[in-house]
């Protein structure tokens, strides 16, 4: 039980000291996807709902996020 509560305020801790001192992000406009990695987000198939084109791509910031569940 003594455990339990020296983790979590150790966790509670290192998110608090994450939060006092982490950076914000600033977005970098020269970054851009190539057309190879466009054309292969294009092409994968989506697990849920319909596909997307090009045009969803055209002049917009895209996030592209990879989740595995080990």
């Amino acid at each position: 039980m003594k455990n339990k509560l020296i983790t979590r305020i150790f966790i509670a801790a290192a998110f608090g000291l994450l939060a006092v001192f982490a950076q914000p992000a600033t977005a970098q406009a020269e970054l851009r996807l190539s057309d190879n990695v466009k054309q292969h987000l294009i092409a994968a198939k989506p697990v849920k709902g319909p596909g997307v084109d090009r045009q969803l791509f055209n002049g917009k910031p895209v996030l592209v996020v990879f989740f595995a569940s080990w």
